[in-house]
């Protein structure tokens, strides 16, 4: 997660866990976590981008019945947007957000569940990552 206010502050997440059934699923969980984190932020309008289509498809036509694997994350997605004044969810290019992909990438290649977030960069990612700055 990278997350950008108006005031130009950056915040940087990286969550990973083991425990999921699909790539889906992992997206779901990530972007749920996201919302989480930003409400503990105090945060309370938020459009969230994801470069997963599939996932955002899923949100706005409401498929709750077409997905029962995934009706626990459905309902916990409405209790946290609940939470927010506003919260959109839009579809980003995976090459227009380079340090999000590289907290992905670090926190899968971790081997162990954990949850960070923070205003700096963690250290075993800080060097790669602003590589990609000017971008």
């Amino acid at each position: 997660m990278v997350l950008l206010t108006e005031d130009g502050t950056t915040t940087y997440g990286s969550f990973a866990s083991n425990q999921v059934l699909t790539p889906l699923h992992a997206e779901f969980q990530s972007l749920l976590w996201a919302m989480k984190s930003s409400i503990q932020l105090d945060h309370s309008s938020m459009t969230f981008e994801t470069d997963c289509l599939q996932l955002v498809n899923l949100l706005e036509e409401d498929n709750e019945d077409k997905w029962p694997s995934l009706l626990a994350e459905f309902e916990e997605f409405h209790l946290i947007c609940s939470m927010f004044t506003f919260c959109s969810i839009s579809f980003i290019s995976r090459s227009l957000k380079f340090q999000a992909d590289r907290l992905a990438k670090g926190a899968r290649s971790r081997g162990f569940s954990f949850s960070l977030v923070n205003s700096q960069l963690p250290s075993w990612m800080a060097q790669e990552a602003n590589l990609f700055d000017d971008f």
